[in-house]
């Protein structure tokens, strides 16, 4: 027994990452954001590439920072970039860049886009927060863009009514309050 005692330390020792490790990734995480945030500052033509593989970070706030650099480009320059988006992080955070850096005379004419990308992601794949954001990202888009289709409305209305993978209570509630939302949104 007391050979195992003695043994612990060593076990968890070579199971837990060196304290170097665990010191540098906050580092490295505010170092990438203080490069972001300076990207935002000035325009940089080198912006788009230096801040897409941000997109999919596991920190939220990485995530927004290259989303924000990325809104702060010229729409055209990275409207048909985010369309082709496939992973899902970075994926959810381009939609969410569409929507807002939109050019309201645009609006009209991305809403199927973006309702058809919404469609493609695949949800019961995602993580309690994934599903979370794209059920937020759904509401933003019938909130910012103005009335859509009866279509895309009915789009929307039958890929999440009939969405049963809610993870958390979060999520449901989410689910909830879009469903009300769309039952009742104008369309166009």
């Amino acid at each position: 027994m007391n050979r195992i005692l003695r043994a612990l330390p060593l076990l968890f020792a070579m199971t837990s990452p060196p304290p170097t490790a665990l010191a540098q990734a906050p580092q490295e995480a505010n170092s990438i954001l203080r490069t972001l945030t300076q990207m935002r500052e000035r325009p940089n033509p080198a912006a788009l590439d230096l801040a897409w593989p941000h997109l999919d970070s596991p920190d939220a706030a990485i995530r927004e920072a290259a989303r924000l650099v990325i809104q702060a480009q010229p729409f055209e320059r990275w409207k048909a970039r985010a369309l082709e988006e496939k992973d899902t992080w970075a994926s959810l955070e381009i939609l969410r860049a569409l929507v807002v850096a939109v050019p309201r005379a645009q609006a009209a004419e991305l809403s199927p886009h973006l309702c058809e990308q919404i469609t493609t992601l695949r949800l019961e794949h995602m993580d309690a927060a994934q599903q979370l954001a794209a059920l937020q990202l759904t509401r933003l888009v019938f909130a910012r863009l103005g009335p859509v289709s009866a279509d895309e409305r009915h789009q929307m209305l039958d890929l999440w009514s009939h969405f049963a993978g809610a993870r958390t209570a979060a999520v449901r509630a989410e689910q909830a309050r879009l469903l009300t939302h769309l039952e009742s949104a104008p369309t166009r």
